[in-house]
């Protein structure tokens, strides 16, 4: 880990320190990404939960600092500006060419917002905005979905993982507890899912179409035969229309195409746990 949390980051607001907690956890695995030559599939969607939760972090603590009536809003909101635009750079760099993103780029990044930046310009706003939970609360309730309305499920939803890629494991993860899903089982094989799901189910499971040994079309047959309430959505770095064909015949609920946008993402796993029968669905 390049940076580990640690009370000296805390500004003592509960959502402000989430957040910064998922941002430094999402720029620690760009940096694994990149030192383990992963694939772009892979840390193109790291990056781009990268931006994405930055926007929308910075959403959550300009509301606040509004509430609150920060005097230093105007100034905080022009750093955010120039911060978002430092990440959005790295990403975008990415897409145009993989090997533009360097090591020493993101290690720097990290040091001037993760460090400087929350121990600076966001401790300056602490003591105006720790005192007025309701403030803090009303920010905190900003929804990362597209369409801009909370989803209130999360917590409810069971979401299993079948991927044999660690670093892209460790990534859904990251961005299914940033907004509060808390029953995750995340495997490796497509055997191992079959054989959970049969004592544990889920209400989705997000599967890699990809895999050694079963494929994620055969996996989503396995899972027709058990007969569970449980919603399968593919996901590919292939063309999406192209799976839809092949898997045609199953029940599969959705499909995502990698590398992976975390809004797109949620989006899918809100829609589709929605769709699990009535009387069975999200029951941890």
């Amino acid at each position: 880990m390049l940076i580990e949390w640690s009370k000296d980051l805390e500004t003592g607001v509960t959502f402000v320190d989430a957040d910064h907690k998922v941002l430094i956890n999402l720029l620690n695995q760009v940096d694994d990404c990149i030192d383990e030559n992963e694939e772009t599939t892979v840390l193109g969607s790291v990056l781009d939960a990268l931006v994405e939760y930055t926007d929308y972090h910075f959403l959550r603590e300009e509301k606040m600092m509004e509430l609150c009536g920060y005097t230093g809003l105007g100034t905080h909101k022009a750093t955010h500006r120039v911060l978002s635009t430092q990440v959005r750079e790295v990403y975008e760099g990415f897409q145009a060419d993989p090997a533009s993103v360097r090591p020493i780029d993101i290690r720097d990044f990290l040091q001037s917002w993760l460090v400087d930046h929350i121990m600076g310009s966001d401790f300056a706003y602490r003591d105006t905005c720790v005192n007025d939970p309701d403030a803090a609360d009303a920010a905190g309730q900003v929804s990362f979905l597209q369409n801009g309305k909370p989803f209130s499920e999360w917590e409810h939803i069971r979401v299993m993982l079948v991927d044999d890629n660690p670093n892209f494991r460790r990534l859904i993860r990251t961005i299914l507890r940033a907004v509060g899903i808390k029953n995750i089982q995340i495997v490796e094989s497509p055997d191992e899912g079959i054989s959970r799901l049969a004592d544990r189910p889920a209400d989705v499971v997000l599967c890699d179409w990809v895999m050694d040994d079963m494929n994620g079309t055969e996996f989503a047959r396995k899972v027709d035969e058990l007969q569970l309430p449980t919603r399968v959505v593919m996901m590919t770095g292939y063309s999406i229309d192209v799976l839809k064909e092949r898997s045609s015949d199953l029940g599969v609920a959705g499909y995502i195409e990698k590398p992976v946008k975390a809004r797109t993402l949620l989006e899918t796993i809100s829609k589709v746990a929605m769709t699990v029968p009535m009387g069975v669905k999200l029951k941890v």
